[in-house]
């Protein structure tokens, strides 16, 4: 599409640093500016795009629980089924757990065809400084005219897959990375989109929004208990995400964990190993220390994000409690979140 035609989207908000404002009483920053005060930061010169609003909740992102991702692709689904014909979506979203929310819609509202851009800004909309007007001008351009058939973050003109996303950077502009695949594309004087992009198209989209969120992330550190692996099975927890060393390495001599891996999975426990570094993929066949987990039966995370394996888990879950059919849906590539190759563990 061209930026010269008409575009028709929806902003759904729900708070975040771009709709904040300094609270006196409290002295910090807290979300309550209107959408419609956000609008306000548009060019005029975008006036070719008509944009219908919904305000669902003024929240930090910090506070974001599953049950909000939830209410957000229901909020999605209900403005498709009201306006079937709208060009795309952009959601206001907090900074903290962007590449949560958004990877929870990817798996929520898959085949949308059309861009749902996620957004927000690192500095509160009242100060000039604010990326925030670049953010959500830049996230309003790629809805309406944007070849994208997906969920993303757009952040400091650039355009990055949600499940692929994380925030790197507590302060700059910049703060979102894609890990190892590259952005799907930038927006300058064009937008820019590479060919690892889903396109846009006409698919039925499939709103599931069945989650449980019983699902742990651990990070392993030198001296951590094992038991702290039973005691997170003894508070419920139907699925555990191990952030492991290097390409998902354990212990497994002092302080061993493949022993209190099993017993979880014995118990019923789905345990997915995944890597503490920001780039690179899981790999438990090339060390001792990561076969440890393999043999006892943990899942690799290959290529998946901890934030999307976290959320893939809970989505999974949501859907059943059959080990076999737990393994294939986590190996199942749904959104762009795994890369899976051949000869790896499995």
């Amino acid at each position: 599409m061209s930026e010269k035609e008409s575009g028709r989207i929806c902003i759904l908000s729900t708070g975040g640093t771009i709709a904040s404002t300094y609270d006196s009483e409290i002295g910090a920053y807290r979300p309550t500016v209107s959408i419609e005060a956000l609008l306000a930061s548009l060019p005029p010169t975008m006036g070719n795009v008509e944009v219908v609003t919904r305000e669902l909740f003024q929240l930090d992102s910090a506070n974001a629980q599953p049950h909000h991702w939830q209410e957000i692709a229901s909020a999605i689904k209900q403005i498709h089924e009201e306006m079937p014909h709208l060009d795309g979506i952009v959601v206001l979203h907090g900074t903290d757990t962007m590449a949560y929310s958004s990877s929870a819609v990817s798996f929520m509202a898959q085949d949308f065809g059309k861009p749902i851009a996620f957004t927000g800004s690192q500095i509160p909309i009242e100060l000039p400084w604010s990326d925030g007007p670049r953010n959500l001008r830049d996230a309003v351009r790629l809805a309406a005219w944007g070849d994208l058939g997906e969920t993303c973050i757009v952040f400091n003109g650039e355009i990055h897959r949600s499940t692929r996303a994380r925030k790197l950077r507590a302060g700059a502009h910049d703060a979102f990375d894609s890990v190892d695949p590259t952005p799907l594309g930038f927006l300058a004087r064009e937008i820019v989109l590479y060919e690892n992009r889903r396109k846009r198209h006409n698919l039925v989209p499939k709103f599931d929004t069945r989650l449980d969120d019983r699902v742990f992330l651990l990070k392993t550190f030198p001296g951590l208990l094992p038991q702290t692996i039973s005691k997170i099975v003894e508070l419920g927890y139907r699925g555990i995400i191990i952030e492991g060393f290097g390409s998902g390495n354990i212990p497994s001599k002092e302080n061993a964990l493949d022993g209190a891996i099993k017993q979880a999975i014995d118990s019923g426990c789905t345990v997915v190993m995944s890597t503490q570094c920001a780039f690179g993929k899981t790999d438990l066949s090339l060390y001792e220390v990561g076969k440890s987990a393999l043999n006892v039966g943990a899942l690799s995370a290959f290529d998946m994000t901890s934030e999307a394996a976290v959320v893939k888990l809970m989505w999974i879950l949501g859907h059943t409690s059959d080990s076999e059919k737990i393994e294939e849906m986590m190996l199942t590539d749904y959104v762009g979140e795994v890369t899976m190759v051949s000869g790896m563990d499995t």
